[in-house]
């Protein structure tokens, strides 16, 4: 139990660190990402939990998303996909694949009040992500 407390801790202060960025400059550190996603293979290893196979089934929801934002040039930064990547790396497939539907269910309200207050500018998506991920913790 101890060892899914710190690793959904340390996906909690991973997103924690990059949504002031995302909030304030639309842009997502590259050091951050690279930082969280050595960290995160690197207690896998010490854990004996890493497993190739496992390891890409956890990334898939961020493989997926740095697919869509390929293929709608970039309408989804790779940023928010690399990110995602990593938060699968820290949780699981399941958890990040809920926690991403629940932000954009989150973003898309607040995208919608937006547009109806006139506003259309881009929106950050990770603190979305970080409020889904807080909800489901309190809630799960």
């Amino acid at each position: 139990m101890l060892d899914k407390e710190i690793r959904y801790s340390m996906a909690l202060l991973f997103l924690a660190c990059l949504t002031g960025s995302d909030i304030r400059r639309k842009k997502i550190p590259i050091v951050c990402l690279i930082l969280f996603g050595i960290l995160a293979v690197v207690y896998l290893l010490t854990t004996n939990a890493f497993r190739v196979e496992r390891c890409l089934w956890d990334m898939l929801p961020g493989i997926l998303l740095l697919a869509l934002s390929a293929g709608t040039g970039e309408k989804i930064g790779y940023g928010d996909g690399m990110s995602i990547l990593i938060l699968g790396l820290w949780t699981d497939s399941f958890f990040c694949l809920t926690v991403v539907c629940m932000g954009f269910c989150l973003a898309g309200i607040y995208a919608l009040l937006q547009f109806i207050k006139g506003h259309r500018e881009p929106i950050p998506f990770l603190p979305f992500l970080l409020a889904a991920m807080e909800v489901m913790l309190v809630c799960g």
